[in-house]
């Protein structure tokens, strides 16, 4: 005669059950904040900023491409950092009407979709941005101590006066304005934070609106 052994059942305490929604949720609110940033009137200010700059450095870059012996690159510097600035400038007026127009007015699943490439590509571009702008920097203010602008004989330190002074100060503007946008950002960021912690808490820890 056998007799069957009924084993005890018993669950893994150390197994943690992950709810599919729950990832989902918080997927879409880093979603959703992406979309309030690209939807933002500090992005649209970013945007004409960069389109400003960009037709501006186009502009010298092209009428004294080849004014500037002692270093070359800088005419080029200024071409492809505005070709590249107006860009991102076309690129980001989508993005913005995809979370302005389609996101807020339209339809948000499917504007959702279009996220991912736009911060792609914002990615892309500012690491491209920096190490280019760092090579700027260099080919600029290598030579900002014997570049001289009366005597275009000399072609080992002669660079047009316009030109050069157009890249440095172009350079010293963005620097500007970089630092104008962090303050900015950060200060938006600490008064949020601020704001949150004092609006009152749910025992489940989730903050009630007022």
């Amino acid at each position: 005669m056998t007799t069957n052994t009924i084993s005890p059942s018993y669950e893994d305490p150390t197994v943690v059950a992950v709810d599919p929604s729950s990832t989902s949720s918080k997927r879409q609110q880093r979603i959703d904040k992406a979309m309030v940033y690209f939807s933002s009137f500090m992005f649209l200010v970013q945007i004409i900023l960069a389109a400003v700059f960009s037709g501006i450095e186009l502009h010298y870059g092209v009428d004294y491409r080849y004014q500037c012996p002692i270093e070359p690159m800088i005419p080029i510097f200024l071409i492809v950092h505005g070709a590249t600035k107006f860009v991102w400038v076309a690129m980001s007026i989508l993005a913005f009407i995809n979370a302005r127009i389609i996101y807020g007015m339209m339809s948000k699943a499917f504007a959702r979709h279009f996220v991912l490439p736009s911060l792609l590509f914002q990615l892309v571009f500012a690491l491209w941005f920096f190490a280019w702008f760092i090579a700027g920097n260099v080919w600029v203010f290598s030579n900002k101590s014997h570049v001289q602008s009366t005597d275009a004989a000399n072609t080992s330190t002669y660079c047009q006066n316009t030109l050069y002074s157009a890249a440095f100060g172009l350079i010293i503007s963005t620097y500007i304005v970089f630092g104008i946008v962090a303050v900015l950002i950060i200060k938006r960021r600490i008064v949020g934070k601020k704001i949150k912690e004092k609006l009152p808490s749910n025992p489940d820890g989730n903050h009630n609106k007022t």
